[in-house]
């Protein structure tokens, strides 16, 4: 049995600019931005050659949306070119941004390269230099924007005796998503496939370690902070018909990231000035780029091949940053003095002097959420208070009908449906991180009233 290599990709999204507030104001960030996603996708195409990779499957959204631009066009069949030339196949899959009713290629695409149909599931087969089936490849594209089908239930069952492969474009949710409704289970129990090639997720995951293997590759470059941290794909080795290895390769030129500052830590309890607190905000971002890139946190799964990562060989460009200044600590009446006007200079002052560095940081925003220290001295005074606050924000985490009667009481501009394909820009977005911070806040400001009453 053949012994082989793959790369397992998505979500590419050629064309689409990088999100950055602020990013007028400084050229470099901005050619980044308008940059960043082709770069990730020639590191991506670099590996596949270093790799010595048999094949490349990109499973959806190559392109940003369907009236692709020239230049993305170009940019792409340049690269399915230069992998005709290392010998290395690519398989695509048309997904929502880029239906296979509008994938009109502006340029001829190579030999090399297969678009998978979007009326019907196809099966093609890979073969070594002497002929002999050593994968296929099966799936089928989506023909417009909206998939309501579970396409993948039709696919059929290629031969047996080489490594098998589905690819789809999926946002893993039985009987209602837009984008092909689908379940773990369903892929698990199909005894048809040894791998799932999964789009559509932008965040990269691996699902199930056992036969069948089933992995989101994740976007090679985020593109705001709802896609923090590392973009990439999976380089996979097979032998035996199985999967041997499974490395992590990063390939994106920036990241996303959140940094929270707590200014009751050692080095601010006792800071009297916000100099101190911006000092020590360059430190941290200075210790961030030499550390390196951090490695995402996959569940192994108890699978028998080997997790392995390659986070280091694409040099970074730059991280783009969202500060969170949290705590307890003499700097708190500082900063909410002002609170708006400390987050802006705070902001500038990290811009100038860490946005111009060959390894720049920007400073997307800086966001307060500071405690009056004297408000923990109040519960430790107030057990019954203490024990009563508990009590509710115990309720609000456990109990649902509480919970649903507190976030009505938000008022309508919020939402707890999410769906990043079909955004509603009059609608805010309430994840757990953000109704914590709500309840959290809630109890600051209950508690620095009865501070501010005498009541303490």
């Amino acid at each position: 049995m053949a012994r082989f290599k793959f790369i397992h990709a998505a979500d590419i999204h050629l064309g689409s600019i990088l999100h950055a507030d602020g990013m007028n104001d400084n050229s470099k960030l901005q050619e980044l931005c308008h940059e960043a996603t082709y770069m990730a996708f020639d590191n991506l195409c670099s590996l596949a050659i270093q790799a010595q990779a048999c094949f490349l499957l990109l499973s959806g959204d190559v392109y940003d949306r369907e009236a692709r631009s020239v230049r993305a066009n170009r940019f792409f069949v340049d690269c399915c070119n230069k992998l005709d030339e290392a010998g290395i196949q690519v398989f695509i899959l048309a997904g929502n941004h880029d239906p296979a009713r509008e994938y009109q290629e502006m340029f001829s695409l190579p030999g090399n390269t297969h678009l998978l149909p979007a009326d019907r599931p196809e099966i093609y087969y890979v073969r070594d230099q002497q002929g002999r089936k050593i994968a296929a490849i099966a799936g089928q594209s989506y023909g417009n924007r909206q998939e309501k089908s579970a396409l993948h239930l039709n696919y059929p069952a290629p031969d047996k005796g080489v490594f098998r492969i589905a690819m789809l474009h999926t946002q893993l949710e039985a009987g209602k998503s837009n984008y092909i409704p689908s379940s773990l289970s369903e892929m698990a129990d199909n005894p048809s496939f040894d791998y799932w090639a999964l789009g559509h997720i932008h965040k990269p995951q691996l699902l199930r370690g056992e036969k069948p293997v089933i992995a989101y590759a994740g976007a090679p470059q985020g593109r705001d902070f709802g896609e923090q941290n590392i973009g990439g794909c999976w380089l996979v080795e097979v032998d035996q018909a199985k999967v041997d290895s499974f490395t992590y390769w990063a390939t994106s030129p920036v990241e996303y990231q959140t940094l929270q500052i707590d200014i009751g830590c050692p080095e601010l309890k006792d800071a009297d000035s916000l100099d101190e607190l911006g000092d020590y905000m360059l430190s941290c971002a200075r210790d961030r780029l030499s550390n390196g890139r951090r490695r995402p946190d996959f569940d192994n799964r108890g699978a028998n091949y080997r997790l392995k990562y390659a986070l280091d060989d694409i040099q970074l460009k730059g991280c783009i940053l969202r500060w969170e200044i949290v705590g307890r600590g003499n700097l708190h009446s500082y900063l909410m003095n002002d609170r708006q006007g400390s987050e802006e200079e705070l902001c500038q002052y990290l811009r100038d002097v860490l946005g111009n560095q060959e390894t720049f940081i920007w400073t997307d925003s800086v966001k307060i959420r500071t405690a009056n220290p004297i408000t923990a001295k109040v519960l430790d005074q107030h057990p019954t208070l203490k024990q009563l606050l508990e009590h509710v924000m115990h309720s609000l985490e456990e109990d649902p009908n509480i919970r649903r009667k507190f976030i009505s009481r938000l008022g309508s501009a919020w939402t707890t449906t999410f769906e990043h394909e079909e955004q509603d820009d009059e609608r805010l977005y309430l994840d757990e991180k953000t109704l914590n911070n709500i309840m959290e806040d809630a109890v600051q400001l209950l508690l620095e009233g009865l501070v501010e009453g005498g009541e303490a």
